[in-house]
This record gives C-alpha cells, structure tokens and sequence, in this order.
C-alpha cells in the first residue's frame, strides 16, 4: 500500500527531480551522454524545468561575481577595535594590581563590540590573502568544477556568432549510425574554458550500413549524398538519401513546400544529360580528344535491378548511383544543386580513375571519360573544373600564363655516368604532369586552363583566388594513381578571360616560408594580348602568375576548401606516416585586396581526420581519436569578424562531417 505523502516511482514529479538533478550535477562535471540527451529532451518540452535551469545559471553566475567583489569595511573598525584593545589592556592592568587573576583571552570573553571588530577584521584579511581562483580542496573536489570554492578560474565569456547550422554522422549505442544537426550560436574564446557547448538540437536515425568515406549535404538541403568505404573488395557505393527528419511539435506549423525533404527533386530538374556520342558538336577542345561513357561498372550486374527511387518500397533507404568503384578525392555538388561530380576508378580492375556526372533525380552517375587519367577538382561556376595527367609535357614555370600545353617528343636515351656505357633508358620513375581543363556539364566542351603543372585548382566562389599544387606528379607504381612530386602548394589570383595579366604581385612569401601581404601597388593598363599577326589572342582563363607559396613540398597529399566568402581557406596536409591524419590550417584573406593576413592566424594548426567542412561562419573537422587519452571529438572554430572561437562535442566513435 501506498501512502499519501509518498511520491511513487512512476510519480511525473520523479522526471522534475531528475532534471534538477543533472542540471546541478552538470555544473560539476559532465553528465553522462545518456543522461546530457535525456536532459536535453525533457527541458525542450518542461517549462517549469527550462526555468529552474535559468535560475540555477543566474545564481551560479552570482556566487561567482562574489568572488570578485570584497566586502567593504566600515571606516571606523580599526579605530574602535583599537580603542577596545586599549581599553580591555587597561582593565587587565587594573586587575593584576589588585591580585585578580588574568581571564584567558578567549573571543567570548570579550565585548560584544570587540568581538564583532575583531570579527570582521579576520574577514577582511582572510578574504585578501585568499586567491580569487577560491581554495583547491585537494582530491575530494571533482576535476572541472564550476563551483566558487573549486574552480581555479572564472569561466570566458561567450563570443556570439551567426553560422550556418552544422551536421555530422556518429556511431550509437546499439552500432546504428545516428544523422545529428546542431546550430552553432555561441563559441569559446579558448577552448578549456567549454562556455558554450555543442547544442545537438535533432538526432535520428540514418539507413546505412558501412562506415561512410564521406557525407555531403545538397545544396536545396533535401538529400545527402553518402560515399560508403572503399576498403572492401566489392568497392565503394554512392547512396542518395533523404535528409532525416524530425516530426514537428502540435504547436509548430508543417514545413513548406519548398523545403519539404519529401518532396522529389526530379520533378523540377531537366532530362538526363547528353552521351558524347549523340551530342551534336560534342568533341571536346584541347585537353580532352573525345569525351565518351566508359565500360567502368556504373550500376548492378543486372541492369533490370537497378534502384528506381520512384519504385523503391523504403524512400529512405535511399538508392546507389554508382557501385563498385573507388572514389579518388573529393565529389562536390555544383552551386545549383543541379549536378554532382566525382572521379572514381574501378575497383575490379588496375585502370586509373575517370570523370562522373550524376544530374540529381536521374537513377545512375555517368562515365564522361575513358582515358582513365581524368580527376574532378571541383566546381567553378556552373562548369566542371578537372585535371587530366599527361606524360612528357614539357615543364614550365608555374607562374607562366601560357597557352595550353602541348605534348612534347617521346623522352630519347640519355648517357649514364659512364662516358664508355652505352645509353641507356631513362629511369622507371618520371615524373608526369597535370594540366587543367573546364567542362560543360550540359554539352560536355571544354575550355583548356592556361599554364602547366596547375594540379587540384580550387577557385573560390567569388572567382577571385585560387589555390592549387604547382608541380608535377609521380606514378605510384600500380597504374591506378598518381602521387605528388616535385613542387608546392600555392595561392594565386585567378583570371576569368575577362582581362588580360598584369604584373602586379598579390602577396610575396616570408624567408619562413610562410605567405604575407605586401603594400597594394598602382595597377597600370595593360594592352590587349596580340599574336605574331597582331591579331587579339583568345582570353586567359588560369592563375594569374603571382604565386605564394603556402606549403613547400614534397607532400604526401593535401585538400584545399574555401568559405562563401572566399576570405577563409582551410588547408589540410596528410601525414606522410597515415595518409588519413593531417594537419589542419585556416588562412584568413583581406576582403577587399584577396591579400593574406600576417596578423590573423586563428588555426596555425591542428591535428584532424580528412575530411572537412567550411560553410558559412564557421569550420568543422574531427579530431583522431588518442589525443589526451580520448576518442575522436567535433571541433568548431567560428567567427566573427576577427573574433574566432572553437567549441566541441562530446567524444563519439564514428564521426563524420557533413560537407
């Protein structure tokens, strides 16, 4: 039997009293994952526990500024406690003459107004010789408080920031994987302090069953794009998938229609694209000879099967536009959502990796080269931007704005060391290089981009800046890949053929190494580029000849991504001894000149996984798990202006940005 004055367990108050209980333990040290997540959703739908956690903060931020505050005297303590002392010295004088016996000298045998003076002058003194970090309590007091008595120091003040919202994959509990979004508002000045946390605001499940090589988020915000490992020997999957949702509260209005994730993106998108073959005019310009679909594996061994989002039974499984391949670098959607590109080798052969195309809505990605040589770089616009390997171009300067590169003769047999020896042929490592071409999406042409040994240019949106690695490259030994050799990593400005070069440098290395700005010059006219016959030659469209270095090489591989703004790049260099680590840098850039700025270097480096995502306001990456004895964590950086501050999440296992 119950009694009436006896709260059952089952009781609605018992969830009140937990809330209060970990808001008050958080305070101390962080609640357990399971408890931070119940916590999180009961304070979303309890009022009254959304309030006591507010009151709770106010009063800790009180007793905090109390610390800061000693209490004032009044002006008179030390003439009265003196007079008292006199006075209480005089009777004992007295009472030694007339053979009393001295009292002890005992607080509670003094006056009351001594006592309090003397009182309050104890306080006084104590509360200056006490340092204003409070008292450390030895092993008993719990690492990290947040506690007045505890904490050797006060918490940073948040740095308030307007970024766009962050999401990221991670392994749950029971091995599924989890899809998370969270908005980044607030950040730390410095990171031990962990003033704002990570608020993970929505969390579901996400259909997939192998570890993701990489995530991205189209730009409507309706799909994700999950590229699984390729370390099994059937190879890689590009899976489409709906963005997870949550169901809105009854007292929230239903989405639009224009931002409703069901909603299917191919109603709205034009037909599949064009084959080479049947294009009209589609022979491609230098560099590409012909642009063909490729025999590589592009859908199930059956065609019959292969997956139809219209007739799939589970929408959120989601559908595979490419299997069995192994995808080379990076994939990215065009600016308007309208198309996505990746390079990608076939996982059953020894061939070298070719260009796809995959118009968002259509079943399957699609082969637009067979050289088995081509890479994507990324987007420029609406055009796609890639590289093709050549061997036996001749090399030039970098910073040259010539026209296209030309193969040049087979190498000849040059002379050994030995004059008497007969010639022999050159060694089995050379030494090839990149040159850099845009592709129409819609028609498959191509226009060349000027200058040779420009490999994996990245332009930023603005089309102001672009970084790439100026050198050549070296066959990895199994004709499927190239790896870098000689050469660096540099920024440059970018011409768009709208005006010819000028010889005005941006930005001039340091004898570190390390890139500065230097004083804007006058920019003088240039006249209008001429050939031999004096006729006006074709525009320039490449970097426009003032390198600076970034990083010097040999590297064993990097990755490059600027914000929309174009005035922050992130750029991560691998780690020769695990290509999968890196170390991660941004590089801010005058809004106004595209100059690098010598006086801001808000990450001069960090440890990070590859794989990164910049947008709007802020950078994420995840941190390799065994850094201070811990898992792998999400880590932020954000801005504000030339404000900058970094928060993380709790440690999880499989973490994964969504780019």
């Amino acid at each position: 039997m119950t009694l009436p004055f006896r709260r059952r367990h089952n009781d609605h108050e018992t969830s009140h009293d937990r809330a209060r209980a970990l808001i008050a333990t958080g305070y101390l040290q962080p609640n357990e994952p399971v408890d931070a997540d119940w916590l999180e959703a009961h304070l979303a739908g309890c009022l009254e526990c959304r309030n006591d956690h507010a009151a709770y903060g106010a009063d800790r931020e009180l007793l905090r500024a109390l610390r800061e505050q000693a209490p004032e005297p009044p002006r008179d303590l030390w003439a009265r406690t003196a007079a008292a002392i006199e006075l209480e010295a005089g009777r004992r004088t007295r009472n030694q003459r007339r053979g009393r016996p001295p009292r002890s000298w005992r607080i509670g045998h003094l006056p009351a107004g001594v006592a309090s003076g003397l009182l309050v002058v104890l306080v006084v003194v104590g509360a200056s010789l006490i340092p204003r970090g409070g008292v450390q309590l030895g092993p008993t007091a719990p690492a990290g408080s947040d506690v007045a008595v505890g904490t050797p120091r006060s918490e940073a003040t948040p740095l308030a920031v307007l970024t766009e919202r962050l999401a990221w994959i991670q392994v749950a509990e029971d091995g599924t994987f989890e899809f998370r979004q969270a908005s980044v508002n607030e950040v730390c000045p410095d990171l031990q302090s962990r003033c704002a946390p990570l608020d993970s605001a929505m969390t579901t499940s996400l259909a997939i069953t192998q570890a993701p090589q990489a995530v991205l988020l189209s730009p409507t915000g309706s799909e994700i794009v999950v590229v699984t490992s390729s370390g099994s020997a059937a190879g890689a999957d590009i899976v489409v998938l709906p963005v997870p949702t949550v169901p809105p509260p009854p007292e929230t209005a239903a989405p639009s229609a224009s931002t409703d994730p069901s909603t299917t993106p191919s109603t709205t998108l034009p037909s599949a694209p064009p084959s080479a073959a049947s294009t009209p005019g589609a022979t491609p310009t230098e560099p590409p000879a012909t642009l063909t679909p490729s025999g590589l594996p592009t859908q199930s061994p059956d065609p019959s099967a292969s997956p139809d989002p219209s007739a799939s039974p589970d929408p959120s499984a989601g559908y595979s536009i490419v299997t069995g391949v192994v995808v080379v670098g990076d994939a990215a959607y065009s600016p308007d959502g309208l198309w996505l590109a990746f390079s990608a080798r076939s996982a059953f052969g020894v061939v070298g990796p070719d260009l796809y195309l995959w118009r968002v809505g259509d079943p399957l990605a699609t082969a637009v080269t067979d050289d088995h040589r081509t890479f994507f770089s990324g987007w420029l616009g609406g055009q796609v931007l890639a590289n093709r390997v050549e061997t036996g171009v001749v090399s030039a300067d970098p910073s040259a704005t010539a026209a296209a590169p030309t193969p040049s003769p087979a190498p000849t047999l040059t002379p050994s060391a030995d004059p008497n020896a007969t010639p022999t042929t050159p060694p089995a490592v050379v030494e090839d290089h990149p040159v850099a071409f845009l592709l129409d999406p819609e028609t498959l042409a191509t226009t060349p981009v000027a200058g040779t040994d420009v490999w994996r240019p990245t332009v930023d949106p603005t089309g102001r800046s672009v970084v790439y690695w100026s050198g050549t490259l070296i066959p990895d030994g199994t004709g499927t890949g190239w790896s870098l050799g000689t050469g660096r990593l540099v920024i440059d400005g970018w011409l768009d053929g709208s005006a010819p070069p000028t010889d005005e440098p941006s930005a001039k290395p340091e004898n570190s190494g390390r890139p500065t700005a230097t004083p804007a010059t006058t920019t003088t006219a240039q006249p209008v580029p001429t050939d031999a016959s004096g006729n006006p030659v074709a525009p320039v469209i490449g970097p426009a000849g003032h390198p600076v270095t970034l990083v010097e090489g040999p590297s064993t591989g990097f990755n490059t991504w600027f914000d929309p703004s174009g005035t922050r790049l992130a750029i991560w260099v691998a780690d020769p001894s695990d290509p999968a680590v890196g170390t991660l840098r941004l590089v801010v850039l005058d809004e106004e000149t595209r100059e690098i700025d010598p006086a801001t270097d808000p990450l001069p480096g960090a440890a990070a996984l590859h794989g990164v995502s910049i947008n709007g306001g802020r950078l994420a990456w995840v941190t390799p798990p065994g850094q201070d004895g811990e898992g792998s964590h999400l880590q932020i950086l954000a801005w504000s202006g030339r404000e900058f501050g970094q928060i993380r999440s709790i440690q999880a296992q499989g973490l994964s940005v969504v780019r």
